[in-house]
């Protein structure tokens, strides 16, 4: 249902281009700086454009800013724009970091969401942004209340774990769709808790356009830009759920994970030399 109405959306979109528009993207990057693509509108993406770079750029890049703002890799290019392919290793990998926290709480969700049993009503709520400082990321969600008395194992947390490395495995893309409102409450018509956050997030533009992600068959809306796939993720774990205050008669629950990826992976030999130097 919610797949449906988000593929009627997509493609109901690119008819709207009905025929080829070329549009000019100027690099202005450190590297390659003053390089020009000529791209297609609404179809080329920053990918694309930095397929045309290097391998490099396809492997390392996690957003891009096109005309200073950030932006999805595989977000379509609307217009002739200049764009800045930002990384991990950058000085200010500010903008980078939070995609990254907000990709890994989205995942979270997913795992979430479908780890009890049917008859159980599982309810996201919203990923807060949480200050990259914390070390972590979170998905606040609401539990059937028959599970008002359930405590989370160290068994149900490597569980949660072992879902999420499944994703991390499957290399899924992260898709972006740009919606009005009317799309979004239609898609999330049966969570209370999204229909509120899509009319917090519509009222923030006279447009009242809502941005939405979608990786595998899951579909979330999303705060801002996300990576390019599942498996820039390495080290992936859900460590804690908190109870928050019950609000509207319902506990809301904390999930909270900790991740790092896969371009600022620990090997052996860092471990090793590290743990050498503390012992000497």
């Amino acid at each position: 249902m919610q797949n449906d109405l988000f593929n009627k959306e997509k493609k109901r979109q690119l008819s709207l281009t009905p025929r080829t528009e070329k549009i000019e993207v100027k690099h202005v990057g450190k590297a390659d700086p003053g390089t020009v693509f000529v791209m297609n509108k609404n179809i080329s993406t920053p990918y694309s454009c930095a397929m045309h770079l290097s391998e490099w750029y396809c492997r390392k890049s996690i957003l891009a800013l096109v005309d200073g703002q950030p932006w999805d890799m595989y977000k379509p290019l609307t217009k002739s724009c200049e764009i800045k392919f930002l990384t991990f290793k950058d000085d200010d990998p500010g903008e980078v970091n939070k995609a990254y926290w907000r990709s890994c709480a989205m995942m979270m969700g997913c795992v979430i969401e479908r780890a009890f049993k049917d008859e159980y009503v599982v309810s996201l709520v919203r990923a807060p942004e949480v200050p990259v400082i914390t070390g972590a990321f979170c998905y606040d969600v609401v539990l059937d209340k028959r599970l008002d008395e359930w405590v989370p194992t160290k068994e149900n947390l490597c569980s949660f774990t072992k879902d999420a490395r499944a994703l991390i495995y499957k290399d899924l893309p992260f898709e972006t769709l740009e919606v009005e409102a009317k799309v979004a409450l239609e898609i999330f018509q049966h969570n209370k808790y999204k229909l509120d956050f899509i009319e917090e997030k519509a009222s923030q533009n006279p447009e009242r356009i809502v941005k939405l992600h979608r990786f595998g068959d899951f579909i979330d809306v999303s705060e801002g830009p996300l990576i390019p796939r599942t498996s820039i993720c390495f080290q992936y774990e859900v460590s804690a759920v908190h109870n928050l205050q019950a609000t509207q008669s319902s506990l809301v629950r904390r999930f909270q994970g900790l991740s790092l990826p896969v371009h600022l992976r620990v090997t052996e030999d860092q471990t090793q030399s590290t743990e050498e130097s503390a012992s000497a």
